[in-house]
């Protein structure tokens, strides 16, 4: 029988942590703050806008995902953000399927709750796999997300995920500027 995700609530908190960390070593780009961390964890506790889904029981979460009831700058519509999905390293291999499980907990979400999902991965560790899972759950991504550090700060692009991002989008003709695009559309062409 497969364990179900289930909203964690305040007793969670020291795992939940502990997974922060471990988390945190594999991917983070700022410095680990654990007051602010937690602060945005008691939003999901107090049913402030977080919804904070767990696998596992007390005392032994095999992973979580946190969603954000946010906005985009531009408008006064909600919309629902991933910030994490975690899966702890010795359970990663297990047929139970905790991330995917994880995806289809926060899309529920978003009918449940009637609001638009944002979800991807930013990370330079495992990216090829992640970004292939997230694609099978979710379809054709809707951007990419980029990063400049600056020097000396410590999080450096992997050199292995270049290739990745390199073989799914070839090189072909593009129409180079607005008045060829007009100009294609004006013969019966698609741009």
């Amino acid at each position: 029988m497969k364990e179900v995700v289930r909203v964690a609530s305040v007793s969670d908190e020291p795992e939940i942590q502990l997974l922060l960390n471990q988390m945190h070593a594999e991917g983070g780009i700022m410095p680990l703050d654990m007051e602010e961390a937690s602060a945005m964890f008691h939003r999901s506790f107090n049913r402030q806008g977080g919804i904070l889904g767990v696998i596992g029981e007390p005392g032994d979460i095999k992973a979580m995902i946190y969603l954000l009831v946010s906005r985009f700058w531009y408008t006064k519509h909600h919309h629902l953000e991933e910030l994490f999905n975690f899966v702890r390293p010795d359970c990663r291999k297990s047929k139970e399927a905790y991330a995917q499980r994880l995806i289809d907990f926060a899309k529920q979400c978003s009918d449940q709750i009637g609001l638009p999902l944002t979800i991807g991965v930013l990370t330079n560790i495992r990216m090829e796999g992640k970004v292939r899972l997230y694609q099978r759950e979710l379809g054709v991504p809707a951007g990419a997300w980029f990063v400049h550090m600056p020097p000396g700060r410590g999080w450096v692009n992997e050199e292995p995920n270049a290739q990745f991002w390199k073989d799914p989008f070839p090189r072909r003709n593009r129409v180079s500027s607005g008045k060829d695009l007009r100009a294609l559309k004006m013969m019966g062409g698609r741009g």
